[in-house]
């Protein structure tokens, strides 16, 4: 008789502990926070910030919105566009300190209507990394904020004498689609170039008799306007006028426009391509001026090398041809390099070469020390 209750107490027992455990593990998990699974992820660079140790390096497209400089991400922008006043426009483009993430493409078709009240944002680099900088003798094609010091220097070949030229130039964007341009030749010797093919339209032939002449040089104000620009292409209109404020007789004879386009384009790699078309028009009706110019070159570098940083070797030609006389035609080759010397400051030299009959000197060089902000 015990046997057979012991017998028949045995699964009633069994029964009573299954139950209690089970009870046991349902209060545990309750009050235990869960864990994650130990099993590594399957995108594990996601976890640790980057490619895994011994896997090859992938990437994948983002699927949101991301920066227009971003390689490969069209044209989306990145962040709501942020309109200001008049005053606050100007204020922030000068002193601001911008953010290159909220750069995005400005069309054509709104240039009426779109990035007049925002403040300017530096432009990206090209879809090749190359920077859009500034080359001398070669169009801009793109708004800056910077300002620079020339010293040009044109030999000649007795009896004629040598020029040269000192000027100080500041670039100050006052919105995303509009910047003003000022050009102070404070000294001139021989009406020497200004290396800027657009700002010397009064006699881009000039030669240096043998009466040399010095004494401060025509002034110049050019607004210039933004008219279209994405990640690889840019392109600007612009209004020089040149003020007769200049000693005579190397300057100071006539006000002149010079209105020009400009182009820049980051073609492959590193390599830009750029250019435009201008055309001085002195208001004293002594007969305008062409001024067509080309340019190519290629970066080397990463912009933080020490000393190197985007390291620019470039080839530009400008030529001015009179409208009123097209024999009389100089063409001048520049070679030409740029560097980043650390801390936003850069050096910049070429050696304008002529070709033709007719130039400003035998031979030349251009140097700029150039600040940006």
């Amino acid at each position: 008789m015990a046997g057979s209750q012991g017998i028949q107490q045995g699964p009633r027992v069994l029964i009573i502990a299954t139950a209690l455990a089970g009870a046991i593990a349902t209060a545990a998990q309750a009050q235990t926070p869960s864990l994650p699974n130990p099993t590594p992820p399957s995108d594990f660079a996601s976890v640790v910030g980057g490619p895994g140790a011994f896997a090859q390096p992938t990437f994948t497209q983002p699927t949101g919105a991301v920066p227009s400089y971003y390689a490969g991400a069209g044209n989306a922008p990145t962040a709501p566009i942020v309109q200001m006043g008049l005053f606050d426009t100007i204020t922030e483009s000068i002193f601001g300190q911008p953010d290159p993430n909220t750069w995005r493409p400005l069309p054509l078709s709104t240039f009426f209507s779109e990035g007049w009240n925002e403040a300017w944002v530096p432009s990206p680099n090209g879809s090749g990394g190359a920077p859009r900088q500034g080359w001398i003798n070669a169009m801009d094609g793109n708004l800056y904020r910077l300002w620079f010091f020339t010293f040009a220097q044109a030999f000649n070949s007795a009896p004629k004498g040598n020029a040269y030229l000192g000027s100080y130039t500041l670039l100050t964007p006052l919105s995303r689609r509009l910047e003003l341009i000022i050009n102070v030749p404070f000294v001139i010797r021989n009406n020497a170039s200004t290396g800027l093919p657009i700002l010397d339209p009064n006699n881009p032939r000039a030669t240096a008799t043998t009466t040399s002449h010095s004494g401060f040089g025509d002034m110049s104000f050019t607004p210039r306007f933004l008219l279209h620009e994405t990640k690889d292409f840019s392109l600007t209109a612009e209004m020089a006028v040149v003020t007769p404020t200049g000693t005579q007789p190397l300057a100071g004879k006539t006000t002149t426009l010079v209105p020009a386009f400009g182009f820049w384009n980051n073609c492959a790699g590193g390599w830009v391509i750029r250019g435009g078309l201008g055309l001085g028009i002195p208001m004293n009706g002594s007969g305008d001026n062409l001024i067509s110019q080309l340019a190519i070159g290629n970066t080397f570098t990463d912009h933080d090398v020490p000393l190197f940083g985007d390291f620019t070797l470039y080839l530009s030609a400008v030529v001015n041809t009179s409208l009123a006389n097209s024999d009389q035609t100089s063409m001048t080759l520049t070679p030409g390099m740029r560097t980043h010397l650390g801390n936003d400051w850069y050096f910049l030299a070429g050696l304008p070469t002529p070709v033709t009959k007719d130039r400003v000197g035998e031979i030349g060089m251009i140097f700029w020390f150039m600040k940006a902000w």
